[in-house]
């Protein structure tokens, strides 16, 4: 069973990707920020927003998935977030893919599964 990673401000938004995860065989590990993960915490795939940025800088967003690439080396990045320039500019943060919120929950998981084979 792939363990996944979930990092997101909004508890709403935790509960429902636990909640879908876990209903889709997953074992969901989800968090509102990274200092609450235990550090010897494994990943198969991470799923974050932005987690730290309440205004999208290119710079900052970077400075985020990097940090994230570092603590869990060869790990799948699945960004999802609100921010519209994010989502404009894949390429330039280093994540593996990036979805829109508001997202599709079977458009999620499906890029889960591509992101996992």
């Amino acid at each position: 069973m792939a363990t996944i990673l979930v990092l997101d401000d909004d508890r709403v938004i935790l509960d429902l990707l636990r909640t879908v995860l876990t209903d889709a065989g997953y074992e969901a590990v989800v968090a509102p920020e990274l200092s609450a993960i235990p550090a010897n915490t494994r990943a198969d795939i991470l799923i974050t927003d932005l987690v730290p940025l309440k205004a999208y800088r290119r710079e900052s967003a970077l400075a985020w998935v990097s940090s994230l690439r570092a603590r869990f080396s060869g790990s799948p990045i699945l960004v999802v977030t609100a921010h519209a320039d994010a989502v404009a500019e894949p390429d330039m943060l280093g994540a593996n893919a990036i979805i829109a919120k508001p997202f599709d929950v079977d458009a999620l998981l499906a890029k889960v599964d591509e992101l996992l084979a």
